[in-house]
């Protein structure tokens, strides 16, 4: 029949779409005047790691639109769900964002980030069904035998503008004719929601509350009969939705011997003074958090608890109140615990590939510690949760962070497959790898789950926190940015740890890092701002910041 034709039901869909904008605009804004200045604001954004992310207030348009291309998506995928999440992570509470979730729990494929922006940047009704028609020859959508129908996994943060943007969303999704699976009042960290699609399309139970069993059966597991590694543990919530998440996934820490105090649970301003963000970047303890003594071990998320930094207090001669374990020492830890665990398998187990992953901004320590003191193989990426999360599914095993305490560990179904086997000849060591892969979140980095890894390796650690902040010092380092008026003058190569473009640029920089000791240094454009990233590491904190500055200036000149 003619209505079944392809073309014409892609044409339908996208007319349908068409339709539903024109009046969701003419409902959602105040005046013509209103709706051409937002029109107008959409039109440059672009879709990174964070999805789109700019002023609460400001995302409406951006929010409606999102929701149509993740139902699209769904459809995309033969049925398969998808998720959107309204969230800004570890910006201030003004901020917010829209991220978009894969049908495989990871982040939207890179693939579908410049469809995105086609989409949000729409100037109309007409120019939105054209986007829709390209996106949906381009991917060869099969509409035949009637629309696959769509399912779209909603969530959000504690955000004051994120329940409207939802509701924005929802309509978003129905418009495009996909199920919503959620609503204004589905609170969830990132990670959850992330997890949530990876459970709900691989046929399993995929509820809140089999995310929180399956995490508190393995964690029990893996501290059952173990002395506690860390006598009192403070969490610094960010006043943000992991407050009320963290007490759900306890049970097990506080049962065997930790005692937990939770800051910042809400009554204060998200990520204000607090929160990952903070700790990790002015080495100060968050507000309402005091002076830890030993023993006791500090841990900050961010506002939607994808990200965790872990402190304690500070040594009298660092001249500061906490000394920092961020994304690194988290992945060297995990690191030589799994090593460890590999090496228990024994040879008849076979060969596994086992790799870790970071970016360029790693302290070169950690890497060092890494390559030379635990004998593994390091692979560095472009900056971006998505490039290492890529480049660890080449590895039966791989653990990748960012510094900022983003990251997660990855078990490949092979590896899993023969680790079920060997526990089932009798190796203790692949069941307590599978324990172990029980707590993971596959998906995304997750703080809830990298607090109950961090505390279960260091029950199996001889030295426990000791040992863990002592594992290296890092190298005094600086990062900088410097304004430039067009960033997509440099060109990078190697993980963004060289410029291709401007070669003599390079050359300058090559200069001033042979003139310190122990440097290296980087330069890179910003991927959402024109603006250049700059970071130098030295021997000493004197040596980097000069070597730093030093190359802002030959930056500056080069574009002056």
């Amino acid at each position: 029949r003619a209505e079944q034709h392809p073309i014409v039901m892609a044409q339908d869909l996208a007319r349908r779409c068409g339709a539903a904008d024109e009046a969701f605009f003419r409902e959602a804004m105040a005046s013509p005047a209103a709706a051409e200045t937002e029109r107008e604001s959409r039109r440059r954004l672009s879709y990174g790691t964070a999805g789109f992310r700019r002023k609460g207030s400001k995302l409406i348009g951006v929010a409606f639109r999102c929701g149509m291309l993740a139902a699209v998506r769904s459809i995309a995928l033969q049925g398969r769900a998808t998720g959107l999440v309204v969230t800004a992570s570890h910006n201030p509470v003004e901020d917010n964002g829209v991220k978009l979730v894969d049908g495989d729990g990871g982040m939207l494929h890179m693939s579908w980030e410049k469809h995105a922006e086609a989409i949000v940047s729409a100037q109309n009704a007409v120019d939105l069904e054209q986007a829709l028609l390209r996106i949906l020859a381009k991917e060869e959508v099969n509409l035949m035998g009637g629309e696959r129908a769509g399912t779209v996994l909603l969530a959000l943060d504690t955000r004051p503008t994120g329940p409207r943007l939802v509701s924005a969303a929802m309509a978003g999704i129905r418009a495009a004719g996909a199920a919503v699976v959620g609503s204004e009042d589905t609170l969830r960290t990132t990670p959850q929601l992330h997890w949530q699609v990876l459970a709900t399309n691989a046929g399993g139970p995929c509820e809140e509350k089999d995310y929180y069993d399956k995490l508190n059966r393995a964690c029990s597991s893996l501290l059952l009969g173990q002395d506690a590694a860390v006598s009192s543990l403070v969490v610094d919530c960010a006043n943000g939705v992991g407050a009320l998440k963290l007490p759900s996934v306890l049970p097990a820490v506080t049962a065997s011997g930790t005692a937990v105090t939770l800051a910042n649970t809400g009554g204060g301003t998200l990520n204000s003074l607090c929160g990952a963000d903070f700790v990790q970047k002015e080495r100060r303890l968050p507000m309402c958090v005091g002076a830890l003594a030993g023993g006791q071990l500090g841990a900050s998320f961010d506002g939607d608890a994808d990200r965790i930094v872990f402190f304690v207090g500070g040594s009298e001669s660092g001249g500061s109140d906490l000394d920092l374990l961020d994304g690194d020492k988290i992945l060297c830890l995990l690191a030589g615990h799994l090593k460890r665990c590999v090496e228990g398998l024994g040879g008849s187990f076979g060969p596994v590939a086992f790799g870790c992953i970071q970016t360029a901004y790693a302290n070169g320590s950690s890497t060092r510690y890494l390559e030379q003191g635990l004998g593994l193989e390091v692979v560095k990426t472009k900056t971006g949760v998505k490039h290492l999360h890529a480049a660890a599914l080449a590895f039966d095993l791989s653990v990748y962070f960012e510094a900022n305490g983003h990251g997660t560990m990855l078990f490949s179904p092979d590896f899993l497959r023969r680790l079920r086997e060997a526990k089932g000849s009798g190796s203790e060591w692949a069941g307590h790898l599978l324990e172990i892969s029980n707590v993971v979140n596959p998906a995304i980095g997750d703080a809830l789950s990298v607090l109950l890894l961090v505390l279960a390796v260091l029950s199996h650690e001889a030295g426990g926190l000791d040992t863990w902040r002592g594992l290296y010092a890092d190298a005094p380092s600086r990062m900088l940015k410097c304004v430039v008026p067009d960033r997509s003058a440099i060109k990078t190569t190697n993980a963004e740890q060289r410029m291709t473009q401007p070669a003599a640029l390079q050359a300058k920089v090559d200069d001033l890092v042979a003139g310190a000791e122990l440097a290296r240094a980087f330069v890179r454009p910003s991927g959402t701002e024109d603006v250049v990233r700059i970071y130098a590491e030295a021997r000493t904190q004197e040596q980097a910041d000069q070597l730093a500055t030093s190359i802002e200036r030959e930056v500056a000149a080069f574009f002056s």
